[in-house]
């Protein structure tokens, strides 16, 4: 019995609870003017759960919640989700290329003939008096005599300085295009090396905006950089094919082949570890 009226006491005071607030919402409506006073005549004093509703300023149910703020996240420049924790690439030394090679090669390969060296061709002959005209008497060689002929093209000293001309800026194009060749690869790989640095940073520098540690203003700055390597990057790798395309079309079809191929992979991208 004991027990069973320990049980009964939560359950009575939770009774008198509720029915104490209808009570005071009764007389709340009642002074409202939406109920008649208390004990008059063919009234109920009971308020029905529908007259609060039509009455009462605030909807009932579950109450609604305010949006959840949308918090602005400064983009990196891939988006990737690069960890700056992993090991950027590393650098990678461009290949030792032997500049003097490449150039005699591609000289040596070009299909026509260099003008540099005159085209001179001896030939020795035997003469004699008897093929002479009559008139042909002050060779003062004797009747008969070896001779070297010398047979050369019909140039004019005009066009030969022309045709050196022509050859001297091939020759220079030539040491310009193996010289910016080399250049742009040391170059490349050091845009690559660059590049993943300032990745790295402006990874970190994410994480350090979103957590409240520093303005976004670092990280804008590190986008930046990021931008600008990948810029250089694009630069030198279009000085690459340039040169490449340059030197292998300065060949024959036969070797320019060759020549391409070979250039081709020498400056193939350094492999990522």
């Amino acid at each position: 019995m004991a027990l069973v009226a320990v049980l009964l006491a939560p359950i009575s005071a939770s009774a008198e609870e509720t029915s104490d607030y209808d009570a005071v919402k009764a007389e709340t409506l009642r002074l409202a003017g939406v109920t008649a006073p208390a004990g008059a005549e063919g009234e109920d004093t009971k308020v029905s759960s529908e007259t609060a509703p039509a009455w009462w300023p605030w909807k009932s149910g579950e109450a609604e919640k305010p949006p959840e703020p949308k918090i602005y996240k400064t983009p990196t420049m891939v988006d990737d989700g690069l960890d700056y924790h992993d090991k950027p690439a590393a650098l990678v030394q461009a290949p030792a290329l032997d500049a003097d090679a490449i150039y005699k090669s591609v000289l040596g390969c070009y299909p026509e003939k260099s003008k540099f060296d005159i085209d001179v061709d001896l030939r020795a002959a035997i003469r004699s008096s008897d093929v002479l005209d009559l008139q042909d008497t002050t060779t003062g060689l004797g009747k008969n005599y070896v001779g070297i002929v010398a047979s050369m093209p019909l140039y004019s000293g005009k066009e030969l300085d022309r045709e050196k001309e022509r050859e001297y800026v091939r020759r220079k194009d030539t040491a310009k295009a193996v010289a910016d060749f080399i250049s742009a690869i040391a170059g490349r790989n050091h845009a690559v090396r660059e590049l993943a640095l300032y990745r790295s940073l402006e990874a970190r520098s994410a994480v350090r905006v979103q957590q409240g540690v520093t303005e976004s203003t670092e990280q804008v700055g590190y986008l930046e950089k990021v931008a600008s390597s990948q810029e250089k990057l694009i630069t030198e790798e279009t000085k690459i094919m340039e040169s490449r395309l340059l030197l292998s079309g300065m060949c024959d079809p036969k070797n320019a082949e060759t020549i391409g191929s070979w250039l081709k992979k020498v400056s193939a991208v350094p492999d990522a570890e």
